[in-house]
């Protein structure tokens, strides 16, 4: 999930020791304050509510059955989020630097989710937990408007999933990615953009030839 009009969830272990590159706070505080305004004081406020975490590559941060009690920053990496179905995993999305993860229906309604979100890569996380979000809307005069353009935009990026799921081809899902989001495909296992898209792994090197055969006509 991205903050509205932005570039766009764990055995882990909290540090409280651990310091955070000031520039990653400041972005996001930044991105925040370009939709409500942010006293000296609330930025501080805002600055002392998040927490640090480092997940491992394959590490799962929410499993379904659990209630998801955070919404994640990532500074680091990328994860997935995704269901588990008769057994077969169905990937939702992937999540990179500079967007935010959680599954926001757990989270915002605090019932047992229905989906799994975990690390592909290494990943420093930057979490605002449950309990500190519903304090920020006591000590933040604005932060219940930022909360209502946050869901307005998770809304239509839901939509906007369903729709893809409904409507677009496999070679079309395929091709969106690739244009949306670029720099994801060498860093994601190609089985796992396979699973994405809906098709086996062969079916997923079918397609990029016949991409690869179209640029070259």
């Amino acid at each position: 999930m991205n903050w509205p009009g932005e570039p766009y969830a764990i055995s882990v272990v909290v540090s409280n020791h651990f310091k955070m590159k000031p520039n990653i706070l400041e972005q996001i505080i930044t991105s925040i304050s370009k939709y409500i305004s942010l006293s000296v004081q609330e930025k501080e406020v805002l600055r002392s509510s998040f927490t640090i975490k480092e997940i491992k590559a394959n590490e799962i941060i929410l499993s379904e059955g659990n209630i998801c009690d955070f919404e994640a920053f990532i500074a680091k990496g990328i994860l997935r989020t995704y269901y588990v179905i008769d057994g077969n995993e169905r990937i939702i999305n992937f999540f990179e630097e500079y967007q935010w993860v959680s599954d926001f229906k757990s989270f915002t309604l605090q019932e047992v989710s229905k989906i799994n979100i975990q690390a592909i890569e290494d990943c420093k996380l930057v979490l605002l937990k449950y309990a500190q979000v519903e304090q920020l809307s006591q000590q933040i005069s604005q932060w219940d408007a930022l909360g209502k353009l946050f869901f307005e935009n998770l809304f239509i990026e839901n939509f906007n999933q369903i729709e893809s799921l409904l409507i677009a081809s496999p070679e079309e899902r395929y091709a969106n990615l690739l244009r949306s989001r670029p720099g994801l495909i060498n860093r994601i296992p190609q089985y796992l953009i396979a699973q994405y898209i809906g098709v086996q792994p062969e079916s997923l090197s079918r397609i990029r030839k016949r991409m690869a055969a179209k640029i070259r006509s």
